[in-house]
């Protein structure tokens, strides 16, 4: 849904709209990176989980 805010007495239409998704682990979260598929709780355990197998 984009939003709608009043300009120099008109109404505009803001072309962004904020993408939420939701997690495979629940949690909802918005997209703020290209390709993104989890939330930002998820890539980091996934992070650690990689960091923690490869030592």
């Amino acid at each position: 849904m984009a939003k709608s805010f009043f300009k120099d007495g008109k109404w505009v239409d803001d072309p962004r709209a904020t993408v939420v998704s939701l997690c495979r682990c629940g949690n909802k979260y918005i997209k703020t990176r290209a390709g993104q598929a989890r939330c930002l709780r998820c890539v980091a355990a996934a992070a650690r989980e990689a960091r923690h197998t490869a030592s």
